[in-house]
């Protein structure tokens, strides 16, 4: 009996086969092979009598440039690989696509592409926990103009996006949340190394408050970079709109939510949005978020309560905050809010009780109003630690109460004092130093926008309370040009010029100067109010005439100079050992063997010791 009820699953398995007419055998060795549009119909005629795929095997062996007009499966529980090729997706009056591509994955989608015309919501409706999206790519063009999308997946991401890259560009008029990547409120989702380069352009015409940006409502999404831009029209004042760089929080879980290594270039243009983070942004009912190692550099314009990290604002089913982590992470991008902003985070609503922990987190780009942190009530300092921005680079303050000296929790330091390796014993291992930049949260080191975003303009100073700063520039000064960065200005108020001391800005008369750095296809701009010509307000002539000293000597680790100078060290032998072009406060000794060195200092060479 049993032998005859193998027989007959076996017949009934290998009749469905001859049925279904594809060559090949199923397995990973022998796939089915999927040539035209005809084969693919046979995945949608099948499904029911092959359970949805489980275990077996479809490989597309060309491209197909006929247009599909269907969804070939409605829960796909198989491996569908794409082997590099791409399918054209299209629409006209006749074939107007009714579903998905594919509408719940519970198996395997990879190395895939999508070209043409798509009208519809999303490529996928879901990924489920046992479900994969691997290396696809989207270059379709979308048209799309009703409710909640995504290019990816609409609803129910609970399974693994992993290095999927979108092309697409979305413009709209009654969306109301538009994620590239995805929109669930599962925290078991996991987005790996996915890049969005696509554009959101929202006109509003009618519809709810929208959330827009590279993922709505995710788990944890790590290594991902989004360079699109988003832009909204015409949006009423009563309407609440939300932008994120990166994600909005999963709602209503337990479970954190992590962002690690993430990167935003993308700039966003929200008017009347009411809240906005460069790489995420939670409602109260996201009660536990992890913000780290990562970097924006977008120029974020907006309305209220805009962080150029991480934004958080009351919702309606308000809870207590609840273990909200923002750590080792970067903005270098142009905050600008009318009325609260921060370069690192903005907030209202934090309780009191269990505050959030902001730990070394480091503002490199301007702000409209706060340097670091803005905020409706000071939130309890207490989790703050190690927060800084440079002074000569941001000229407001650092908090609605100042700068926070209390366990460095919101304070500014000169350039010298922020780059090379003068931030290493503070900022500890979860960064990338080098000499002649800013640290790098890290794992975002070798990324040319990362890079760019950490070469310094050196402006001149004397002490802590005289320096010049980008809103007031008197004498010339240096640029940063380490990983081959080219600096260019079009302004006749600045000539650059190559000396002995590297890259130069030579002032020629007042006014604003706009600087243009370049790396890797990213740009970033400082701009410069030139006040005089070598002129400055202060007296740094009998600082200049100091003789230049170095200390401690011995020294551990770290050797301060009384003067920013350059350097150069050499051993007994005369050998040159280190040496920096920039003008620097200090160096890193730490990796030089114990004995006596020389150092020059300007004109000047002393002795000291490493022990």
């Amino acid at each position: 009996m049993k032998i005859k009820f193998i027989i007959t699953i076996l017949y009934v398995f290998f009749s469905q086969l001859c049925l279904a007419q594809w060559q090949g055998s199923s397995t990973e060795e022998d796939p089915f092979r999927i040539y035209n549009l005809n084969d693919l119909h046979l995945i949608k005629e099948n499904e029911e009598s092959f359970n949805g795929y489980a275990g077996i095997h479809f490989n597309l062996m060309n491209d197909i440039d006929d247009v599909l007009s269907f969804n070939i499966a409605s829960s796909f529980r198989g491996y569908f690989h794409g082997k590099g090729h791409f399918l054209t997706l299209g629409l006209d009056e006749e074939t107007q696509y009714s579903d998905y591509f594919i509408d719940d994955v519970y198996g395997t989608i990879d190395s895939l592409s999508f070209e043409g015309v798509f009208n519809y919501v999303s490529l996928f409706q879901g990924v489920n926990i046992t479900g994969k999206l691997s290396h696809i790519t989207c270059n379709v063009n979308y048209i799309w103009d009703n409710g909640i999308g995504s290019i990816f997946c609409a609803e129910g991401n609970s399974g693994i996006i992993e290095y999927c890259v979108n092309n697409s560009n979305i413009e709209s008029s009654l969306m109301f949340e538009i994620g590239i990547f995805g929109n669930s409120n599962s925290t078991t989702g996991i987005l790996n190394s996915c890049i969005n380069n696509g554009n959101i352009t929202y006109n509003w015409s009618q519809g709810a408050n929208i959330s827009t940006g590279f993922v709505i409502n995710f788990g944890k999404i790590i290594n991902c970079i989004n360079t699109g831009n988003v832009t909204t029209t015409n949006i009423p004042e009563s309407l609440n709109v939300s932008a994120f760089g990166i994600a909005k929080g999963a709602q209503d879980t337990d479970d954190f939510c992590e962002y690690v290594n993430c990167l935003n270039t993308g700039n966003f243009n929200v008017k009347n949005a009411y809240a906005f983070g460069g790489i995420a942004y939670t409602s109260d009912c996201n009660p536990r978020v992890k913000v780290l190692n990562c970097m924006n550099l977008g120029n974020l314009n907006g309305a209220d309560l805009i962080g150029g990290i991480y934004c958080s604002f009351p919702h309606e089913n308000y809870q207590p905050l609840n273990d909200r982590i923002i750590e080792n992470c970067v903005n270098a991008g142009l905050i600008n809010g009318s009325v609260s902003s921060g370069g690192i985070i903005a907030f209202k609503g934090f309780d009191t009780i269990n505050p959030p922990k902001v730990k070394n987190n480091l503002n490199l780009g301007k702000t409209n109003h706060y340097s670091l942190f803005a905020w409706s009530e000071q939130p309890n300092l207490e989790a703050f630690e190690n927060n800084f921005y440079d002074k000569q680079l941001l000229t407001q303050m650092s908090s609605p109460q100042g700068d926070i000296l209390e366990n460095n929790a919101a304070k500014g330091l000169l350039t010298t004092d922020i780059t090379g390796f003068a931030l290493q014993d503070i900022l500890g291992d979860g960064w990338s130093y080098a000499e002649g930049r800013y640290p790098v949260p890290l794992g975002l080191e070798n990324h040319p926008a990362a890079l760019l975003a950490a070469t310094p303009v050196y402006l001149p100073y004397t002490d802590q309370d005289n320096y010049n700063t980008v809103d007031s520039v008197t004498c010339h000064f240096l640029l940063g040009t380490e990983n081959n960065v080219e600096w260019e200005c079009s302004s006749p108020t600045v000539n650059l010029e190559e000396t002995e001391d590297g890259l130069k800005g030579v002032l020629q008369s007042s006014g604003y100067a706009n600087l243009v750095a370049n790396l890797g296809g990213f740009h970033k701009n400082i701009i410069l109010n030139i006040k005089s010509v070598c002129e400055p307000s202060y007296k740094n002539e009998e600082i200049q005439k100091t003789q230049a000293i170095a200390y401690p000597n011995p020294t551990k680790d770290i050797l301060y100079f009384n003067q920013a100078s350059a350097y150069e060290i050499y051993d007994l032998q005369g050998k040159l050992i280190m040496k920096s072009k920039k003008p620097q406060n200090s160096v890193n000794t730490s990796k030089l063997k114990s004995g006596i060195y020389l150092i020059k200092i300007g004109k000047e060479i002393m002795k000291f010791v490493v022990e």
